[in-house]
């Protein structure tokens, strides 16, 4: 292993050293099977295991590939941090409805008769 990375890599890590995606490197993958290896991301079968070799990726990449670094993490102190302070929406009036007076039916007793 030169640089600490092993000779095949999973399709993961060769997406990452791509800086493409997980998902988008397994279809170039399948690709690359499907097309007898004449365009794709360069794999090897291993039952069901599929894996990238280094040197065809260095290859494809024009050039040796590093091992990825993490990002660095930036720590926050959010006890501290004061949210802006936010105006409420103005509510818009409620619709009122006025009762309307309905004549007595005329079935209804008004009289008592």
């Amino acid at each position: 292993m030169k640089d600490g990375l092993p000779p095949f890599l999973t399709v993961e890590e060769a997406a990452k050293r791509l800086r493409i995606g997980r998902t988008l490197a397994y279809q170039l993958a399948r690709r690359y099977r499907s097309t007898g290896g004449v365009e794709g991301l360069p794999v090897v079968a291993f039952g069901s295991t599929l894996r990238v070799p280094r040197a065809k990726l260095e290859e494809l990449a024009g050039g040796p590939i590093d091992d990825v670094e993490p990002a660095p993490v930036v720590a926050l102190d959010l006890r501290r941090a004061e949210a802006p302070p936010v105006s409420k929406p103005a509510r818009r009036p409620r619709k009122t409805t006025r009762a309307i007076a309905q004549p007595a039916l005329p079935f209804t007793a008004t009289d008592a008769s």
